[in-house]
């Protein structure tokens, strides 16, 4: 694949690992190798994707000097291209399955939030972390944190930049398991190679999108009203 992503298939599970050396941010760049690699795990008939970060984060969202480049066109092609990321893994036709090899922040918390399943390791740390940094969060985030989320952690989450952690990251619904950190990988190519076997892939599609109609339909009206939002245009 690319320098930053890599992609491996075994008995129909797609494993697509996150690794830019540093903390995985969502530029342009990442989000071209990772819309690459989901094209050909369609392309190979992969029944399951497994979507797996680096040994020390699994990603730590936007890539800031973006933003502070002052390029405007930059900075909302950026934010598109990442919500849009969102929406394919929401609407995959295969089960996605994400392992949070290491903290997921921001955006990559929001990426976390958009795949069937999530399996983290004790230290797997979720975070919107915008309002910490002067930041506000977009439309498309809050709308994907109050589709997964539950009520009282989307309150937390979005205006108090809480942080989850172990137990309460699943409480919280931003995972779905824990396991040890040597683990995670392995756990969910399992839970992905289960899904792979048992599901019909038809009925999977047509359920998840049938049941998050109302988020998409949100999340994208958040998208094309982005440049406004921001006064990006």
């Amino acid at each position: 694949m690319t320098s930053t992503v890599s992609y491996e298939l075994a008995d129909s599970v797609a494993t697509i690992t996150l690794d830019d050396g540093k903390v995985n941010v969502l530029g342009p760049a990442m989000q071209a190798a990772l819309n690459e690699a989901l094209d050909r795990a369609e392309a190979d008939k992969a029944k399951a994707v497994v979507l797996a970060g680096n040994s020390r984060v699994f990603s730590g969202g936007f890539d800031l000097a973006v933003f502070q480049s002052g390029d405007a066109a930059a900075a909302l092609g950026m934010l598109s291209g990442g919500f849009e990321l969102s929406v394919r893994t929401l609407t995959f036709p295969v089960p996605v399955v994400i392992a949070a090899t290491g903290p997921a922040i921001a955006m990559g918390s929001f990426l976390l939030l958009s795949a069937d399943h999530r399996v983290g390791q004790p230290k797997s740390r979720c975070q919107a972390i915008e309002v910490a940094i002067g930041m506000t969060i977009p439309i498309s985030a809050i709308e994907i944190m109050r589709m997964r989320l539950t009520p009282a952690a989307f309150e937390r989450g979005t205006a108090l930049a809480a942080t989850f952690v172990g137990d309460e990251a699943i409480a919280a619904g931003w995972l779905d398991e824990i396991v040890d950190v040597d683990r995670v990988l392995a756990r969910a190519q399992q839970v992905a190679t289960e899904a792979a076997t048992t599901l019909h892939a038809g009925a999977h599609l047509a359920t998840k999108l049938k049941a998050r109609k109302p988020a998409l339909d949100a999340i994208r009206a958040g998208i094309d009203g982005l440049a406004a939002e921001f006064a990006l245009s």
